[in-house]
C-alpha cells in the first residue's frame, strides 16, 4: 500500500511540473518580386504564367514570392501584348522591376 500512494505522490509531482517549452518563429524565406510602373490594367507574367494585375504586387505591401532562381518577367498590356520583358535573377529578399 505504502508503494502505490509514493508512486501516486511520483506521479502527481512530475505531472505538475512544467516541461520547458521553445517557440521557434520563422518569416518567410523565399524572395518576392515587386512591379513599379506597370501601366494601368496590365497583367505581371511570371515563367509564361499570368498572376494577375501587374499594379496588384507594387510592393506596398504586396509582393509575388517566387523560389530563389531565374525568372522571365513580362507585363503585358490588356489586349495580351508584350510591353516589357526581363530575365531576373531573384536570390533573397526583394527584387523590385521597374517598367520604364
Amino acid at each position: 500500500m505504502r508503494n502505490v500512494l509514493f508512486a501516486a505522490a511520483a506521479a502527481a509531482l512530475v505531472a505538475g511540473c512544467a516541461m520547458p517549452q521553445t517557440v521557434v518563429k520563422s518569416v518567410e524565406s523565399r524572395p518576392s518580386l515587386a512591379v513599379v510602373g506597370a501601366p494601368a490594367g496590365a497583367v505581371l507574367v511570371v515563367d509564361g504564367q499570368p498572376v494577375g494585375e501587374a499594379s496588384a504586387y507594387d510592393g506596398n505591401p504586396a509582393v509575388l514570392r517566387v523560389e530563389p532562381g531565374t525568372h522571365q518577367v513580362e507585363i503585358r498590356d490588356p489586349s495580351g501584348a508584350a510591353v516589357y520583358r526581363q530575365t531576373v535573377f531573384v536570390e533573397s529578399e526583394l527584387k523590385t522591376v521597374r517598367v520604364h
